[in-house]
């Protein structure tokens, strides 16, 4: 424990119990998302293992989907702790809660230049909150799989309104056209399969966004991982 936990001290997101961020009992609620309860992620219905339905993809379509916890309860305060309170030191906390047999499920799918890209902010979003809760999140799973991060692939060349403020599904899917973009000096072949990163998956619209500009420009294998669904 250093001075800080002193001075601040850490409480958990869920009751507010002093000590850790997610205290044991809260722990106990977190719902984990199985294998068997993994959805497509472009008509998100269930899909086996996530993998996106042979119906359902084109040649630029982002491949399956992975999420670990369901968004509610203390992973839904934890998420917004980190994005919208700025509490980016729980972050260690949050991805170890991660079982390690989603992780290995993972690896699976381990080939030669596999790479966790997070999916970018806008830089004036970025200079206003100081961080990218994906990329610190993202880092610490690379870290757990044993593979490298990249952040210098995608940039958010468009500025939009932030998904969780839009209720209206096609609105939200309408506000994703056109967000990404790659860094010209960037050959993404270089790059054949990608876990693209980001904390939580609601309509996919971000993902899918995404995944097509990776796939245009030559990265073959394009897979979503995400904290929270």
């Amino acid at each position: 424990m250093n001075l800080l936990d002193f001075i601040f001290p850490k409480r958990c997101v869920g009751c507010g119990k002093v000590g850790k961020y997610f205290c044991d009992r809260c722990t106990l609620k977190i719902r984990i998302i199985n294998t068997n309860e993994a959805i497509c992620p472009v008509c998100e219905k269930p899909a086996i293992d996530g993998a996106t339905h042979p119906k359902c993809k084109t040649k630029y379509t982002i491949d399956g989907l992975t999420s670990f916890f369901r968004y509610d309860g203390v992973v839904k305060k934890g998420i917004k702790a980190v994005k919208y309170r700025f509490v980016s030191d729980l972050a260690k906390e949050f991805t170890d809660l991660i079982p390690s047999s989603l992780l290995f499920e993972l690896t699976k799918m381990r080939t030669n230049g596999l790479t966790i890209i997070p999916i970018p902010l806008h830089p004036s979003r970025l200079r206003y909150r100081g961080f990218n809760q994906a990329e610190i999140l993202g880092k610490l799973v690379s870290v757990r799989l044993h593979i490298p991060m990249k952040t210098d692939i995608l940039f958010r060349s468009r500025k939009t309104t932030p998904q969780v403020e839009m209720k209206d599904r096609k609105t939200r899917l309408k506000n994703m056209n056109n967000v990404f973009s790659k860094f010209l000096t960037i050959r993404l072949s270089c790059y054949p399969a990608v876990l693209l990163f980001d904390d939580v998956f609601t309509t996919g619209a971000t993902m899918r966004s995404a995944a097509g500009i990776l796939k245009r420009h030559g990265v073959k294998s394009v897979w979503g991982v995400t904290m929270a669904r």
